[in-house]
């Protein structure tokens, strides 16, 4: 994502090995070309870019959604030709409102099977129609005027791409103190939404006095989207999820025993209960996640408590993998308080890593911190994988991330003790597994913790720092002084995290990575020698790793913005303004592209420069299109091309929009179409450059040669790899079981009484091997008995169904969810950051 780079042309050199097939072709600089560009001419909307939206199989129409800051009104500009012109339609539909109301775009809708229907909706009591991509908009008010800025949440079936369910607060409802009682929400169905005629079904309404008012829902097909991949679920196409009270007067607390979690095939005329004070839900790798409030005066299946629970401000979280007919415990080794979790699906789109918040008082002050727990067999039991886990004061998200493409490798950012401090734990200064394990009590801090980054590379089993390159382009990133980078060496990269790009303050470019690009990562960090994390303004460049976050490189000074194009063949990035968008330097005049891999970039020049917000591309990643937007910034003797006065105290800062077509502008010098010999095989290696086991297996991927001078295009799909099977091992296969803390000997039993009970084990069902260690959810190694004994009884949870699908992995499957709480409500985080 960004930066400020010359117009001369960036390379780097790097030194390959002869027969080392993971060591990228040496380049000199003589042989980046530097190829010269004309200006790009953007569009300007009178207010920034707050989303956009590409609808239709051709990616050809997109929408942009603008928003004036501190107003209602916004406005909608429309695009035929992928984004390269818009026209504004905001006067257009402006038109269709009474005069009362402002005008304003909350969410667009496309039907899949018939991408020229298209339903906007308002913030306000309108929505409008379209079926034909938006040429012409019928407005329509909302069944009982209810406002679009009411609807908590809207889904789609994924079966009838025609069937709408949306959560909405009763418009009638004026409570004159919500945090004694929340006003309640009706759950509305359309099911031909994008017909103008179609009624609108109030589920609430229907249920004829049975319910109140709903908390959650979605539609139980969620659970298979694909309804090929249903297996023995057997799932009706009406079928609904949903969390609901019975009384008006009942729903008035976080985690409240009157919501109860039910399902109906007949819009709700009758509902069968399956859980008593199940409240909030998520569907996540084919099972339902479900949170029971402790509160409840019986057990969750509804026989009598045998005593309180000793946690009743917190919940239970249980877990069904048969549609929700039966649930079971889910057992992690923490009770669930209010401070909320989130769940991450894994890679498989068969299991979720859960992420419990929580806050430590560490005296001079209160700091938000999460531990990961990863799955277990049964979806019901959960080990602690990372503690300590940061985010920012001001983010709604963890830093956690999931690396697309490949499996089992996440990113995550640990809080710790500066070392030597009285509450610091032995650190030992190799990036070595094992390492990850050095735990700080927080509340014992007396000063700001130091955030370091890690890597797993086997599913969370094990953590390890992130080396710091032995070579680098830019001087000015290079802050290890005489600390060696590299394996074995005391010098790491430190990566912002997701909470760091979803701040509510500044913002700062996060790790990224693609399915449509497998190996590819970029973030903004620094490195820093041992004892030195995080920080956002010290030696801050930009990072690319090209082999699934093994090495990195450091390709610009500062913060960009960066997105993936051409299946990864493609990479753009633009500078972003970062935590000090008033610098004059802060503002892009140029956009960079690379055809390899970010060995040598290219630069465009832009007529009007800008503060870049993000870039972005069709959801598929397929094309070697992208737009970049931001808003409109001040001249300075740094950015001459700014469009607002220096001194202008009248300046309102609009929004700029380009579209940066690489097969456009490298028409003259591109081959044409990729053949067969312009592609290679790779695979995620080790620190010594060998194939590396990842899950059980050894994946061969294909991607485009660095050299080559084509592209990808639209209509090139990537052939699934190949695998290679790997043999069990203790360190690269297996973690730490339900009731075991690995530590650098191994997995050692968590003593005392503080653990909760587990049903599932106390059942018998399922048995801890004695060694406190199981096979890592979805590893496919080779005979794991060699290793764990037990395993052929219960201590493998091979649940991914073979070998993992690497490059060919849907988006869909970077699915987040997470329930936090002011408020307590839920609400899905789709990572399509970047």
């Amino acid at each position: 994502m960004e930066r400020l780079v010359s117009l001369l042309v960036l390379c780097l050199a790097v030194t390959a090995k002869a027969g080392n097939p993971f060591a990228l072709q040496e380049r000199k600089l003589s042989q980046c070309e530097a190829l010269a560009f004309a200006e790009l001419t953007p569009t300007n909307t009178r207010a920034p870019v707050l989303d956009l939206q590409w609808v239709g199989a051709d990616d050809q129409t997109v929408f942009a959604i603008t928003h004036k800051a501190m107003s209602e009104a916004g406005g909608l500009w429309r695009s035929k030709d992928g984004g390269k012109t818009f026209k504004d339609l905001t006067s257009t539909l402006n038109a269709t409102l009474p005069t009362y109301e402002p005008f304003s775009v909350m969410a667009i809708y496309s039907q899949k099977s018939s991408p020229g229907n298209i339903l906007l909706m308002g913030t306000g009591t309108y929505m409008w129609t379209s079926s034909d991509y938006g040429e012409t908009l019928s407005p329509l008010p909302t069944p009982s005027h209810w406002r679009g800025s009411s609807i908590r949440s809207a889904k789609l079936h994924p079966w009838h791409d025609n069937w709408l369910l949306l959560l909405v607060k009763r418009p009638a409802c004026k409570t004159p103190d919500p945090a004694l009682m929340e006003c309640p929400y009706d759950l509305m169905l359309n099911q031909d939404v994008f017909n103008p005629a179609s009624p609108w079904k109030n589920l609430t309404a229907d249920s004829g006095g049975k319910i109140a008012g709903f908390v959650d829902f979605d539609w139980a097909a969620n659970l298979c989207p694909n309804r090929d991949t249903c297996g023995n679920l057997t799932l009706s196409d009406s079928l609904i999820f949903a969390t609901m009270y019975a009384r008006p007067d009942a729903y008035d607390q976080p985690w409240d025993p009157d919501v109860n979690f039910v399902t109906s095939t007949d819009w709700f005329a009758s509902f069968s209960q399956h859980v008593r004070c199940g409240n909030m839900f998520e569907l996540v790798g084919r099972s339902v996640y479900l949170a029971f409030a402790n509160s409840c005066p019986t057990e969750w299946d509804g026989s009598p408590r045998a005593s309180p629970s000793k946690y009743p401000r917190g919940i239970t979280l249980l877990t069904s993998i048969d549609g929700g007919n039966t649930f079971v415990q889910a057992c992690l080794p923490v009770a669930l308080n209010q401070d909320g979790y989130e769940l991450v699906e894994t890679h498989d789109g068969r299991g979720a890593v859960v992420i419990v918040d929580y806050s430590v008082d560490a005296g001079f002050m209160a700091l938000p911190a999460s531990s990961v727990y990863t799955a277990g067999p049964h979806h019901a039991l959960f080990s602690l994988s990372l503690t300590n886990v940061f985010h920012t004061d001001f983010g709604t998200t963890t830093d956690f991330a999931r690396v697309e493409g490949v499996p089992g490798i996440y990113i995550a950012n640990q809080m710790l003790a500066t070392p030597g401090s009285s509450s610091s734990s032995s650190t030992s200064p190799a990036a070595a597994p094992g390492d990850y394990l050095d735990y700080t009590d927080l509340s014992d801090l007396t000063e700001q913790p130091v955030v370091e980054s890690r890597i797993t590379f086997n599913g969370g089993a094990s953590w390890q720092r992130i080396p710091a390159p032995t070579q680098y382009r830019h001087p000015a990133c290079n802050r290890c002084g005489s600390s060696p980078g590299g394996p074995g060496g005391s010098c790491f990269l430190h990566l912002h995290g997701l909470s760091a790009w979803d701040n509510m303050g500044l913002a700062l470019p996060a790790v990224y990575s693609n399915p449509s690009a497998p190996g590819l990562v970029m973030a903004t960090g620094n490195v820093g020698p041992l004892g030195q994390g995080l920080d956002g303004n010290d030696g801050l460049c930009t990072w690319l790793s090209t082999d699934g976050g093994v090495s990195w490189t450091d390709v610009a000074v500062g913060a960009y913005i960066y997105e993936f194009a051409d299946w990864g063949g493609v990479i753009v990035m633009a500078r972003h303004p970062g935590v000090n968008p008033t610098s004059p330097s802060a503002a892009a005049q140029e956009i960079l592209f690379s055809l390899d891999y970010g060995e040598c970039w290219q630069s465009v020049p832009l007529s009007e420069a800008l503060l870049v917000e993000n870039v972005r591309i069709e959801p598929d990643g397929q094309r070697p299109t992208v737009l970049v937007h931001g808003r409109a910034c001040r001249k300075s003797d740094a950015s001459p091309k700014c469009s607002g006065g220096a001194e202008d105290t009248s300046f309102a800062p609009g929004g700029v929009l380009y579209a940066v077509d690489v097969a456009d502008l490298m028409r003259a010098k591109l081959s044409g179409s990729c053949g067969k010999s312009d592609y290679e095989r790779w695979t995620v290696p080790t620190f010594d450059h060998q194939p590396r086991c990842v899950l059980g297996e050894k994946l061969q991927l294909e991607r485009r040669k660095s050299g080559s001078r084509c592209l990808n295009g639209g209509a090139y799909s990537r052939p699934p790899p190949d695998s290679q099977p790997c043999e069990c091992s203790l360190d690269g296969d297996t973690e730490c079981d339900y009731g075991f803390l690995r530590d650098n000997k191994g997995c050692t039993r968590v003593t005392g009484s503080s653990m909760p009970t587990c049903p599932v084990i106390e059942s018998g069902l399922y048995r801890v091997d004695p060694s406190g260690r199981r096979i890592v959810h979805g590893d496919v190694c080779s005979n794991p008995q060699a290793v764990i004994p037990q395993s052929a009884g219960g201590n493998t949870d091979n649940t991914g169904g073979g070998s993992s699908s690497g490059g060919g992995g849907d988006s869909g499957g970077r699915r987040r969810s997470s329930s936090h709480h002011s408020g307590w409500f839920g609400f899905l985080i789709f990572l399509l950051v970047g």
